[in-house]
Protein backbone atom coordinates (compact mmCIF):
# COMPACT_ATOMS: atom_id res chain seq x y z
CA UNK A 1 0.00 0.00 0.00
CA UNK A 2 2.85 2.32 0.81
CA UNK A 3 4.46 1.78 -2.62
CA UNK A 4 1.11 2.45 -4.27
CA UNK A 5 0.89 5.77 -2.50
CA UNK A 6 4.55 6.67 -3.02
CA UNK A 7 4.44 6.04 -6.76
CA UNK A 8 0.85 7.23 -7.19
CA UNK A 9 -0.15 3.89 -8.72
CA UNK A 10 -3.40 2.02 -8.16
CA UNK A 11 -3.36 -0.98 -5.88
CA UNK A 12 -4.73 -4.09 -7.57
CA UNK A 13 -5.99 -7.08 -5.63
CA UNK A 14 -4.50 -10.38 -6.83
CA UNK A 15 -5.48 -13.91 -5.84
CA UNK A 16 -2.22 -15.52 -4.73
CA UNK A 17 -3.09 -18.98 -6.05
CA UNK A 18 -4.28 -17.67 -9.42
CA UNK A 19 -1.08 -15.62 -9.71
CA UNK A 20 0.98 -18.82 -9.35
CA UNK A 21 -1.14 -20.55 -11.98
CA UNK A 22 -0.97 -17.66 -14.44
CA UNK A 23 2.81 -17.34 -14.02
CA UNK A 24 3.14 -21.08 -14.66
CA UNK A 25 0.98 -20.80 -17.77
CA UNK A 26 3.08 -17.90 -19.07
CA UNK A 27 6.37 -19.70 -18.47
CA UNK A 28 5.25 -23.02 -20.00
CA UNK A 29 2.85 -21.82 -22.66
CA UNK A 30 0.19 -24.22 -21.33
CA UNK A 31 -3.21 -23.21 -22.72
CA UNK A 32 -5.68 -24.85 -20.36
CA UNK A 33 -3.84 -27.18 -17.98
CA UNK A 34 -5.09 -29.10 -15.02
CA UNK A 35 -3.05 -27.64 -12.16
CA UNK A 36 -1.51 -29.34 -9.16
CA UNK A 37 -1.09 -26.43 -6.73
CA UNK A 38 1.19 -27.31 -3.84
CA UNK A 39 2.19 -24.65 -1.34
CA UNK A 40 2.61 -24.29 2.41
CA UNK A 41 -1.09 -24.22 3.17
CA UNK A 42 -2.61 -25.67 -0.01
CA UNK A 43 -2.55 -28.89 -1.99
CA UNK A 44 -5.19 -28.67 -4.69
CA UNK A 45 -6.11 -29.98 -8.14
CA UNK A 46 -7.47 -27.00 -10.07
CA UNK A 47 -8.75 -26.50 -13.59
CA UNK A 48 -10.36 -23.69 -15.55
CA UNK A 49 -14.02 -24.39 -16.25
CA UNK A 50 -16.98 -22.16 -17.11
CA UNK A 51 -14.87 -18.97 -16.94
CA UNK A 52 -13.54 -19.70 -13.43
CA UNK A 53 -10.77 -21.64 -11.79
CA UNK A 54 -12.39 -24.54 -9.98
CA UNK A 55 -11.00 -26.84 -7.31
CA UNK A 56 -11.62 -30.47 -8.22
CA UNK A 57 -9.69 -32.02 -5.35
CA UNK A 58 -7.69 -30.93 -2.32
CA UNK A 59 -6.32 -31.98 1.02
CA UNK A 60 -9.04 -32.47 3.57
CA UNK A 61 -6.71 -31.64 6.46
CA UNK A 62 -2.93 -31.01 6.40
CA UNK A 63 -1.34 -29.56 3.24
CA UNK A 64 1.92 -31.05 1.98
CA UNK A 65 3.88 -27.88 2.78
CA UNK A 66 2.67 -27.97 6.38
CA UNK A 67 3.51 -31.68 6.60
CA UNK A 68 7.07 -31.03 5.36
CA UNK A 69 7.57 -28.07 7.71
CA UNK A 70 6.34 -30.06 10.71
CA UNK A 71 8.50 -33.06 9.83
CA UNK A 72 11.62 -30.90 9.42
CA UNK A 73 11.06 -29.51 12.93
CA UNK A 74 10.55 -33.02 14.35
CA UNK A 75 13.89 -34.29 13.03
CA UNK A 76 15.60 -30.92 13.50
CA UNK A 77 16.39 -30.17 9.87
CA UNK A 78 17.34 -26.60 9.01
CA UNK A 79 14.91 -24.16 7.42
CA UNK A 80 17.77 -22.78 5.33
CA UNK A 81 17.17 -22.58 2.41
CA UNK A 82 13.82 -24.41 2.85
CA UNK A 83 12.57 -27.47 4.77
CA UNK A 84 11.28 -29.18 1.61
CA UNK A 85 14.63 -28.76 -0.14
CA UNK A 86 16.54 -30.11 2.86
CA UNK A 87 14.19 -33.10 3.12
CA UNK A 88 14.73 -33.81 -0.58
CA UNK A 89 18.53 -33.71 -0.18
CA UNK A 90 18.37 -36.08 2.82
CA UNK A 91 15.97 -38.40 0.99
CA UNK A 92 18.56 -38.96 -1.76
CA UNK A 93 20.73 -40.75 0.84
CA UNK A 94 17.93 -42.81 2.40
CA UNK A 95 18.09 -46.59 2.04
CA UNK A 96 15.32 -48.06 4.21
CA UNK A 97 11.63 -47.47 3.53
CA UNK A 98 9.05 -47.08 6.30
CA UNK A 99 5.40 -47.25 5.12
CA UNK A 100 3.42 -44.19 6.21
CA UNK A 101 -0.38 -43.87 6.14
CA UNK A 102 -2.10 -41.60 3.65
CA UNK A 103 -5.59 -41.53 2.21
CA UNK A 104 -6.91 -40.66 -1.24
CA UNK A 105 -10.69 -40.35 -1.48
CA UNK A 106 -11.75 -39.59 -5.02
CA UNK A 107 -9.93 -36.36 -5.81
CA UNK A 108 -9.28 -35.47 -2.16
CA UNK A 109 -6.37 -36.63 -0.03
CA UNK A 110 -5.35 -36.61 3.62
CA UNK A 111 -1.88 -36.15 5.08
CA UNK A 112 -2.77 -35.93 8.78
CA UNK A 113 -2.02 -39.65 9.21
CA UNK A 114 1.52 -39.20 7.90
CA UNK A 115 2.07 -36.16 10.12
CA UNK A 116 0.73 -37.92 13.21
CA UNK A 117 2.72 -41.10 12.51
CA UNK A 118 5.94 -39.13 12.12
CA UNK A 119 5.22 -37.05 15.20
CA UNK A 120 4.64 -40.16 17.34
CA UNK A 121 7.36 -42.43 15.94
CA UNK A 122 10.29 -40.46 14.50
CA UNK A 123 12.38 -40.56 17.69
CA UNK A 124 11.63 -44.27 18.19
CA UNK A 125 12.60 -45.10 14.60
CA UNK A 126 15.85 -43.18 14.95
CA UNK A 127 16.64 -45.14 18.13
CA UNK A 128 15.87 -48.40 16.27
CA UNK A 129 18.56 -47.69 13.68
CA UNK A 130 16.73 -45.82 10.97
CA UNK A 131 18.46 -42.63 9.87
CA UNK A 132 17.06 -39.16 9.25
CA UNK A 133 17.76 -39.88 5.60
CA UNK A 134 15.57 -43.03 5.75
CA UNK A 135 12.72 -41.04 7.29
CA UNK A 136 13.06 -38.30 4.64
CA UNK A 137 13.13 -40.92 1.90
CA UNK A 138 10.00 -42.61 3.25
CA UNK A 139 8.13 -39.32 3.56
CA UNK A 140 9.11 -38.21 0.06
CA UNK A 141 8.04 -41.54 -1.48
CA UNK A 142 4.64 -41.50 0.25
CA UNK A 143 3.87 -37.86 -0.56
CA UNK A 144 4.96 -38.31 -4.17
CA UNK A 145 2.86 -41.49 -4.46
CA UNK A 146 -0.18 -39.54 -3.33
CA UNK A 147 0.41 -36.77 -5.86
CA UNK A 148 1.07 -39.21 -8.71
CA UNK A 149 -2.63 -40.12 -8.51
CA UNK A 150 -3.31 -36.70 -10.03
CA UNK A 151 -0.91 -37.18 -12.99
CA UNK A 152 -3.50 -39.15 -14.96
CA UNK A 153 -4.89 -35.91 -16.40
CA UNK A 154 -4.14 -34.22 -19.68
CA UNK A 155 -1.23 -31.75 -19.41
CA UNK A 156 -0.65 -31.06 -15.74
CA UNK A 157 0.99 -27.87 -14.55
CA UNK A 158 2.58 -28.17 -11.10
CA UNK A 159 2.96 -24.82 -9.31
CA UNK A 160 4.19 -23.92 -5.86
Amino acid sequence: RMLSQMWNKPMVGVNHCVAHIEMGRCVTGAANPTVLYVSGGNTQVISYSLNKYRIFGETIDVAIGNCLDRFARIIELSNDPAPGYNIEQCAKKGKKFIPLPYVVKGMDCSFSGITTQLDKNACKWLEEGYTKEDLCYSLQVELTSTLVVFWVFRPLLAVS
